[in-house]
């Protein structure tokens, strides 16, 4: 794809404990929150190749300030835009969406959320699509799980699944 024709991303990273966190924004809105670290299949590259980057962290500044709110336990939903156009099919966005209206602090498993989708779904059409979402944390996957003892995978780790879902439910009990 010539230059002239690339789609412009903006990105940034934050360092929160213990990650450093690359988050990656459209003139749409927010388009990828991963690692960076991560390999190229769960970069942003992975996920929209032939795209320029550029750093700039006053566009990102509202994104990072929201993911610190988060993970300082001030902030249990998101008001960032996010961008939706260069992501997945129709029904891979439906899913995506729906994973927005989770509760903060709860969870779900993929075949109650297959159940919710109108029509007869699969549950491992499902977890495709939620492991597909680009925007980890604004778009909270973590919350979708196998089983109660059983979170299942993530693209950062079953770990820090755990963790983002241990983080939620230590902030609800605290402010009990």
């Amino acid at each position: 794809m010539p230059l002239a024709q690339a789609k412009v991303f903006y990105y940034d990273f934050v360092k929160i404990k213990p990650w450093i966190y690359e988050i990656v924004i459209s003139d749409l809105g927010l388009a990828f929150v991963g690692s960076k670290n991560s390999n190229i299949e769960s970069s942003i590259l992975g996920f929209y190749p032939n795209h320029l980057l550029i750093q700039d962290s006053k566009k990102l500044a509202p994104y990072v300030q929201q993911l610190k709110e988060y993970f300082a336990g001030k902030r249990r939903s998101f008001t960032v835009p996010i961008d939706y156009s260069s992501f997945g099919t129709p029904f891979q966005n439906q899913i995506v969406k729906m994973i927005e209206n989770i509760p903060y602090g709860t969870t779900i498993s993929y075949n109650d959320l297959a159940s919710a989708v109108n029509g007869s779904t699969s549950v491992r059409t499902v977890a495709h699509a939620v492991a597909l979402n680009p925007s980890l944390i604004f778009i909270p996957s973590h919350r979708v799980i196998l089983a109660p003892d059983k979170v299942g995978s993530y693209r950062m780790g079953e770990e820090e699944k755990q963790r983002l879902i241990k983080l939620e439910e230590g902030y609800l009990n605290a402010a009990d």
